[in-house]
């Protein structure tokens, strides 16, 4: 797996954006993060590159391990790019 996600949660004061969250990425795969508007894909897509903190649980992207705590990711950030796309349905 390029990319493996495990039982990331995330707190903002009392309200807990992320909840247990795992996923699992290949090399080459593509995902598609989608939901409601204040569903955590901006602040679960942030954690991905050490943006945003988390409370609990590990991200590995290939070598590089994130975990509450873990403070060095500017060898991450400067391995892994963000793309955020926004689209908007019109009708007409």
């Amino acid at each position: 797996m390029m990319i493996e996600i495990t039982g990331v949660s995330k707190f903002c004061g009392p309200f807990q954006v992320l909840k247990n969250c795992s996923a699992r990425v290949a090399r080459g795969e593509v995902v598609v993060i989608c939901g409601p508007s204040g569903s955590g894909k901006s602040t679960f897509i942030k954690t991905l590159n050490g943006l945003e903190t988390i409370d609990a649980g590990e991200i590995t992207i290939g070598d590089f391990r994130l975990a509450p705590g873990v403070t060095n990711v500017k060898a991450l950030r400067r391995s892994v790019g963000m793309v955020s796309s926004i689209s908007s349905c019109f009708r007409t």
